[in-house]
């Protein structure tokens, strides 16, 4: 059975003409330890589908229609209390700005655990703790027990994105989100991050749904590709057979605009 499993997913906000769907007959599926790319220009509705599958675009603000099944659980039919339990716990979520995601006048550290707090009250303080620096660490913050002190108004970009990551993967779920979380980081950091990710995936099995515009660092990182346009798949395979013999021209015209320093052109 599939981890994940999306089928003619659509999406209509309510305050949108009746015609228009954010997303339009999504459907796909992701097998444990896999990395999935979901790629398209801002718009496409690769955000707002990840939002579905997290069980965190508001029912008052959109209509929803379809199945999202994770791990054999229909999300659409979780009470917003099961979605807490899910949330946090069997999936988690990295977003593209990490200083808003962080609370200013707390430590690092103790915001990396609180989900260990909800979800795994059977621990005491030095596990928990134990746990914290071991995920530091998995998430390239190597020098965990000093950073864990810090304020998020001390650490630079590429280390707030880290602790997103440490924050998400503490509990071990078996899903991770990453949306747009390279976007804003310079070359060098964005290539931490994929290294990362990589290695989060090959030594634990965490499966990884990458949101992304950038076809680069999808070819990097994922093993196959979802390519999206105005709310529906337009092309999807392993990213390799893509890169090399894409069939849609809106996926060329993504390839094409990767810079020439990428490329090799």
């Amino acid at each position: 059975m599939s981890l994940l499993e999306v089928e003619n997913l659509r999406v209509h906000f309510h305050d949108a003409a009746p015609d228009r769907f954010a997303v339009d007959g999504v459907s796909f599926s992701m097998e444990e330890g896999d990395i999935l790319g979901l790629v398209g220009e801002s718009g496409t509705g690769k955000t707002v589908t990840s939002m579905c599958i997290g069980g965190l675009l508001p029912r008052w603000k959109a209509d929803t229609q379809g199945s999202i099944r994770l791990d054999g659980t229909e999300i659409f039919d979780c009470s917003q209390k099961e979605l807490n339990e899910i949330l946090g716990k069997e999936l988690t979520v990295v977003f593209q700005e990490p200083m808003t995601s962080f609370n200013p006048v707390y430590r690092i550290g103790r915001q990396i655990g609180e989900s260990l707090y909800v979800h795994r009250k059977d621990l005491s303080q030095s596990q928990r703790n134990e746990l914290i620096l071991d995920a530091m660490r998995r998430a390239g913050l190597y020098e965990a027990e000093e950073i864990s002190r810090r304020y998020p108004h001390e650490l630079s970009g590429g280390m707030l994105q880290r602790a997103m990551i440490a924050a998400a993967i503490v509990t071990n779920p078996k899903l991770l989100i990453a949306d747009e979380i390279t976007t804003a980081l310079d070359v060098t950091m964005q290539a931490r991050i994929i290294d990362q990710l990589k290695r989060l995936n090959r030594e634990s099995g965490m499966s990884i749904l990458f949101i992304s515009h950038d076809m680069h660092v999808v070819n990097r990182l994922c093993r196959q590709v979802i390519v999206m346009q105005r709310g529906r798949i337009v092309e999807s395979g392993l990213t390799k057979e893509i890169f090399a013999n894409p069939q849609h021209e809106y996926t060329k015209r993504l390839i094409a605009a990767i810079p020439s320093r990428y490329s090799g052109r």
